[in-house]
Parts: structure tokens; C-alpha cells; sequence
């Protein structure tokens, strides 16, 4: 007879006694005894089935970390970096572009002023030099082109009254479109990446999105859209890890029953079907009517 069943019998004498009315002290004590130890053991059964899952997810990052390529991690940062350096390349650009033409509506100026030609000079010269070390274009040097053609003008007439015209320059430039939104473009360049199946490219489009833009309201999509990058591209260790970031970093996103539900799917695609099948079954019951909750009970039916 095992051990449950010696404690299910005890159980059930002692209330048998208790309902005839004959209960003594010792047998209500015999009875609060063991239903402590039947708790205090459900506990440490529960206690072992969070380590084992702990242990299993450390593993796990542990294989993943030691087959990831250093060179391919390398290169991701370059790429990241120089992403970053055009950006603000862009950014430098479209200022001068500004400086230009508020430059040339300036005639109070004086000889210790700003030189614009010098100016335009620098940032070509910065351009030519990370074109040079970096092999990427950032794009011609119009703004110091049109810096040389127009400063000797602007010098020329820096004594003449100012023009009536001139203040529709000033105006032109107060009523300029507001600049594009750098963090909704790079989001909205890898949603069209991973809508064309380019699931790579897209992937390094969320992943500078994410690092760029931490505090974002987008940031956990983009670190759940990395996962799913990764999981088409069955790169499932990755998969797991990002899905993962999800879970720790954003409970209260929107993507975070989904992240549960693709990680628990990504196990199983790695042959941790242990750990999925506890990752799934955890969200059935945190979220028994939610959608993904569902769709976990029919993964589960489907891979028995």
C-alpha cells in the first residue's frame, strides 16, 4: 500500500470518528498533523517542479550563448554602430541645410560671426572620413556646395538694407515640416521587412529599434517581433531568449501571452519538450479564456 493511500485511509477513519461524535483530543490532533505534512510536501512538489524548470532555461541560455559565433555577434554590432553614425550624419545634414538658408537671410553678421564655409567644410570632411574607414555612403556633399556658392553672395550684400523678400525666407523657414519621426521610420522599415519575408534584415531593424529606443512605448513589440524573426527563421535558441526578455522585462505588454505561447512553441522545436510542455501549461492556467490560452491547449493535443 503506498504511502498516499495509508494517509487517504488515516484521513478518513479520523473523520469517520469525528462524525460519530467520539473524537478525542489525541484524534484531532493525529488529524491536524497530517494535514500539515500533506501541505508542507505539496509545497516542496511544487518548490522541485520551479527548480527543475529554472535549471532547464539556464541550460538552455548556456548552449545557446556557447553555439552563438562571436564573428556574427561582431558584425551585428558594427552594423548597429554604423546604422547609429548615419543617423546623426542625416540629422547634421538636415541642420546645415537650415543654417544655410537662415544664413543667407542675415545681414547684421559681423566679421567675427560664424563661417558658415567652414562649417559645411568639417562636415564634409567627416563625411569623406567615415566613408573612407567604413565603406558606406552618407551621401554627397551638396550642403557645402551650395555653402560656397552662396556665402560670397550673402557677404557681398551683408551692408544693403534688408530686403522685403527676405522675411518670406524667415517665414519659410518658421513654417518648416516637422521633422520625420526617427524611431516610428525604423519601426515602420522593419514591419515592411518582415511583411516581405525578409525576416533577417528585419530582425536587425527590431534589434536597433530595442537598442536605440529603450524607453519606447514600441520597445517590448520590437524585442517580441526579434523572437519571431528568429522562430522563421527557425533559429529557435534565439527565439527562446527573446521571448524570454519579454516575459522578464514587459509583464504588462500587450505581446506578453503571445511571448508565453511562442516560447513554450520554441521548446518543443528544440526537442525541450519538458520545458514546453510547463511554459504552456502555465499559461492555460494563468489565462484559461485568452486566445493564446487556447491555442497553447490545442499545441499541447497536437504534440502529445
Amino acid at each position: 500500500m503506498s504511502a498516499s493511500s495509508s494517509r487517504t485511509i488515516v484521513l478518513a477513519l479520523s473523520l469517520a470518528t469525528l462524525l460519530a461524535g467520539c473524537a478525542t483530543k489525541a484524534d484531532m490532533e493525529t488529524l491536524q498533523n497530517q494535514s500539515y505534512r500533506d501541505r508542507q510536501e505539496s509545497r516542496r512538489t511544487v518548490q522541485k517542479l520551479e527548480e527543475q524548470l529554472a535549471q532547464t532555461q539556464d541550460e538552455l541560455r548556456e548552449e545557446i550563448q556557447k553555439s552563438t559565433s562571436p564573428v556574427q555577434a561582431k558584425q551585428a554590432n558594427t552594423w548597429a554602430e554604423l546604422e547609429g553614425v548615419r543617423m546623426q550624419m542625416a540629422k547634421l545634414q538636415e541642420k546645415l541645410d537650415t543654417l544655410t538658408v537662415r544664413f543667407n537671410a542675415m545681414t547684421s553678421s559681423t566679421a567675427d560671426g560664424p563661417n558658415l564655409v567652414d562649417v559645411a567644410s568639417d562636415v564634409q570632411n567627416i563625411k569623406t572620413a567615415l566613408q573612407s574607414q567604413f565603406g558606406m555612403d552618407l551621401g554627397g556633399g551638396h550642403a557645402a556646395s551650395k555653402a560656397d556658392a552662396t556665402a560670397p553672395a550673402a557677404q557681398a550684400d551683408k551692408a544693403k538694407p534688408l530686403p522685403a523678400k527676405v522675411e518670406v525666407s524667415k517665414n519659410h523657414v518658421k513654417d518648416e515640416a516637422p521633422k520625420t519621426d526617427t524611431a516610428e521610420a525604423l519601426f515602420a522599415k522593419a514591419d515592411a521587412s518582415f511583411k516581405a519575408r525578409k525576416y533577417e534584415e528585419a530582425r536587425q531593424y527590431y534589434s536597433e529599434f530595442a537598442t536605440n529606443f529603450k524607453k519606447h512605448a514600441k520597445t517590448s513589440e520590437a524585442v517580441y517581433w526579434v523572437g519571431e524573426c528568429a522562430f522563421n527563421l527557425q533559429d529557435y535558441g534565439k527565439a527562446v531568449l527573446a521571448y524570454q526578455e519579454v516575459i522578464e522585462r514587459f509583464p504588462k505588454s500587450s505581446k506578453y501571452k503571445s511571448a508565453v505561447l511562442k516560447q513554450g512553441m520554441a521548446f518543443f522545436k528544440i526537442g525541450k519538450d519538458k520545458a514546453g510542455r510547463a511554459v504552456l501549461q502555465d499559461l492555460i492556467d494563468r489565462f484559461p479564456s485568452a486566445p493564446e490560452a487556447i491555442s497553447a491547449k490545442k499545441f499541447l493535443k497536437d504534440n502529445k
